[in-house]
């Protein structure tokens, strides 16, 4: 009788929390939003000042301070973002320390974080090794993500992190079962390799990790407990290749050529023997694999042709002293007996048209094999094109493609943001160097980059756009193997670029204020 009865002021209304909390901050927005803050600066000014001079820079002052705060705001949010998911790794449910991680890989990819990242760097490491130990395979293949992601920000030249963390991953990659947590860590294990060690003649931990991911591809994935799985090996191969890139890329001492020469002649059977592979990814892996190697020694033989090298200097070192034999294979000129054979087999591959395969997967496959082909027959470098801001970025020769694509596949979205803010890549891959802009970047960077040029892997857009842009470095025909001299004059042309660009953007908002007080003072 008594249970429908509402009370004497009508129908009683019903809020849910969330609903309450919702109309809560909607009012505080309201109440707080910059337009009415603007409006009423505006109004208050003009009607307690006969002085529109200073009206409108009340306004404009306002303007500023409400910017400021709100880049504040921001900057403090993705800071206690990052800390807090930082914190979360220590939880006990699995699930929480995936969600953790899934936030670190957003944060760490799409903003420049070293400055805060680098006083979390113990901490965070322990974290991450704990997660590969004990966790399970998604957070595994998520902790390795971040590592990799960890070195590019803030693992330049730290080899005490990298020589950590190598026996960790080494054994994760031997080991486990699961192959997508073998691959993850491959690339993380490289990516750290990569950015943090010295490349020089005696850093025998890089020769080692050379050896082990060489050893993976020539076992086709036995060493790793992965037989003939095509995951392993094409990580491997990829981690190979851009170790080759990173460290042999300029052939100076003859101990440092050596070694080059004795990972070509140690890889390059199993390399093409895994050119017949039925996954197209070990394929162009492969095949990209033997294009680096054969670019670098080319280049070798070409100075050494033109008088820069001689086998007069003294080689006080050899990697393999067990093999006496082995010192002729890797001095003297450059040459490979099976070239005829090779390029037989990549010219096959270029004009691939087996039913068994699918249409897609044997375009891909003729679009990445046919640069592959130029470069190992005509010693033709490869071309491809990044377009970032307002320029489009040349890079030329595979030494420079695969770094790039390593850097890519690691940064995903925040590829930009890091080109962009991180000096490190500038130091990697000069051709980046006009990016630069100093702060933490962020906001919406990551994901604008669009690609061009003859990409050698699945899924290019081709485009042939050569420094088509106002303000874009003009490339070398040589790519990263362009003399000192127009090096240097090229780096001074890209920085009055950058001052000359830099200036036009401070007259251009000088313009629009001029305006805009132009037409305050009319009103």
């Amino acid at each position: 009788m008594y249970g429908n009865k509402q009370p004497s002021g009508g129908p009683r209304k019903t809020t849910s929390k969330s609903a309450s909390k919702k109309q809560q901050l909607l009012d505080v927005a309201t109440s707080n939003s910059r337009p009415s803050s603007r409006a009423g600066s505006r109004v208050g000014s003009r009607a307690n000042s006969d002085d529109e001079g200073d009206d409108h820079s009340d306004a404009g002052r306002d303007d500023f301070e409400d910017n400021a705060d709100d880049h504040h705001r921001a900057e403090v949010t993705w800071e206690s973002q990052l800390k807090d998911a930082i914190e979360e790794l220590n939880e006990k449910r699995s699930s929480t320390r995936e969600d953790a991680l899934s936030k670190l890989q957003t944060c760490l990819s799409q903003r420049y974080t070293a400055d805060v990242l680098d006083t979390q760097r113990d901490d965070l490491m322990d974290l991450l090794k704990k997660s590969i130990k004990k966790g399970g395979a998604r957070e595994c293949i998520a902790a390795a993500s971040v590592i990799s992601l960890v070195f590019i920000t803030i693992g330049e030249d730290d080899e005490k992190m990298f020589t950590d963390l190598a026996p960790l991953m080494k054994y994760t990659i031997t080991n486990h079962e699961n192959t997508e947590v073998k691959a993850a860590c491959t690339h993380a294990l490289a990516t750290a390799c990569y950015i943090s060690s010295t490349p020089q003649p005696s850093h025998l931990p890089t020769y080692d990790l050379l050896s082990f991911f060489a050893e993976i591809a020539i076992s086709s994935g036995a060493s790793a407990n992965a037989s003939h799985n095509a995951e392993t090996i094409a990580s491997a191969l990829e981690a190979f290749s851009v170790l080759y890139a990173g460290l042999f890329h300029t052939l100076g001492p003859k101990q440092l050529t050596m070694q080059a020469r004795r990972f070509f002649n140690n890889i390059i059977p199993a390399a093409k023997t895994l050119l017949e592979h039925a996954s197209v990814e070990v394929r162009v892996a492969s095949g990209e694999t033997i294009a680096v190697m054969f670019e670098v020694l080319d280049h070798f033989q070409r100075q050494r042709d033109d008088g820069d090298f001689s086998d007069d200097e003294e080689a006080s070192e050899t990697y393999n002293e067990d093999d006496p034999e082995d010192y002729e294979d890797v001095t003297g000129d450059f040459r490979y007996d099976g070239l005829q054979g090779l390029v037989d087999a990549l010219g096959s591959l270029s004009t691939d048209s087996a039913r068994h395969r699918s249409k897609k997967e044997r375009s891909a496959g003729r679009s990445a094999f046919r640069d592959i082909l130029k470069s190992v027959e005509l010693n033709e470098l490869p071309h491809e094109s990044l377009k970032l801001r307002d320029y489009d970025i040349d890079f030329r020769g595979w030494v420079e493609i695969i770094q790039l694509h390593f850097l890519r596949d690691r940064l995903t979205s925040g590829l930009q943001t890091h080109f962009v803010h991180n000096t490190m890549i500038h130091s990697i891959l000069p051709v980046t160097a006009i990016l630069y802009s100093p702060g933490s970047g962020g906001g919406g960077l990551g994901g604008s980059a669009t690609f061009g040029g003859s990409k050698p892997a699945l899924g290019s857009q081709v485009g042939s756009r050569s420094g088509s842009r106002a303000g874009s470095r003009p490339s070398s025909s040589m790519g990263h193997y362009a003399d000192a001299a127009d090096t240097k004059e090229e780096l001074e042309r890209v920085d009055r670029k950058y001052l000359n660009a830099e200036m036009a953007k401070i007259r251009q908002v000088q313009r629009k204020k001029d305006r805009s007080r132009e037409k305050f003072d009319e009103y």
